[in-house]
């Protein structure tokens, strides 16, 4: 379906929900990362960017997805690595690191501290004077940009329904995401709710990014994010949660994550058991990807998100 996002049937606790398998769309540029990147590389091929300078961990998909991106259209690409440690000492990079290397990505390593300025820190000041048309795509890609590619794969991937779902449910970190769902369910004049399993806590600006790349015209659609499914924060999960996981993949084949789906997964469950979902509804499940490091138990994780 779509761009190659198939769709599966599950049953939860007597539920029938639809999943959007998008980890299953593409080998590298996995879930929604391949629809967050679609215009944005577009516009560095239109604006004859010199080079694509993006950000992650070292076992961000986002990174990895973005190196092939940028291969596949012949523009040179640059990683900002969180980790000065792993400076010259490829010898302790994740495969995620090797993969992005072999595809011509060019990795700086930068402490977290100067991480966390993101664009503001001076390296990447420097990174950016010396290449005056660099074309910057923030961690995770999240921009309006990349709001637009969601969307876009929405309208084209629900002309495969039967009918407009009555709830529908992603993981959210930077929130990109969730903004291209409801851009697409505005578009298609769906009275549906969609909901945010937030993956991290004290997001307090997730919101209001989120209003922002939606903007006023889609005031009227419902959407909400749901704080309660963190399992205490970034890559961390409760005991519960972590059995269900392992039980859920063993009974239905579906693999997950441990930083992202599982919680949005986990998140559907707990809905069905209060009540909040129903036997009549039909409910859509956003299958994001992020396999790439493994699922459930990837040998290390990220300490922030993206």
């Amino acid at each position: 379906m779509g761009d190659g996002t198939p769709a599966q049937t599950i049953d939860v606790l007597g539920v029938s929900v639809v999943v959007a398998r998008a980890d299953l769309n593409h080998p590298l540029q996995q879930g929604n990362k391949r629809w967050k990147l679609k215009h944005n590389i577009q516009a560095a091929q239109q604006k004859n960017a010199e080079v694509v300078i993006t950000f992650g961990g070292a076992h961000s998909n986002h990174l990895l997805a973005t190196a092939h991106a940028a291969h596949q259209a012949g523009l040179s690409v640059l990683g900002v690595v969180r980790g000065h440690e792993l400076q010259d000492r490829p010898a302790v990079w994740s495969e995620t690191l090797h993969q992005c290397q072999q595809l011509g990505m060019q990795l700086v390593f930068i402490s977290r501290a100067d991480y966390r300025l993101k664009q503001a820190a001076p390296v990447v000041q420097a990174l950016r004077q010396a290449k005056p048309t660099a074309y910057l795509i923030p961690e995770g890609g999240s921009n309006q940009l990349a709001v637009q590619g969601v969307a876009d794969w929405l309208q084209g991937w629900a002309a495969h329904l039967a009918e407009p779902p009555t709830h529908v449910l992603c993981p959210v970190g930077t929130g990109g995401t969730l903004a291209g769902l409801v851009k697409g369910a505005q578009a298609m004049d769906w009275r549906t709710w969609l909901g945010g399993v937030v993956v991290l806590k004290g997001m307090r600006s997730l919101a209001a990014d989120i209003r922002r790349w939606v903007g006023p015209d889609t005031a009227q659609v419902q959407w909400e994010l749901l704080t309660e499914f963190h399992g205490g924060g970034y890559a961390k999960l409760s005991d519960e949660m972590l059995r269900f996981g392992v039980t859920f993949s063993q009974q239905t084949g579906v693999p997950l994550d441990k930083i992202y789906n599982i919680k949005s997964f986990y998140a559907l469950a707990q809905m069905i058991q209060a009540g909040r979902i129903g036997i009549q509804d039909r409910p859509l499940l956003i299958h994001t990807g992020g396999l790439q490091g493994g699922s459930l138990s990837p040998p290390q994780v990220p300490t922030e998100p993206e």
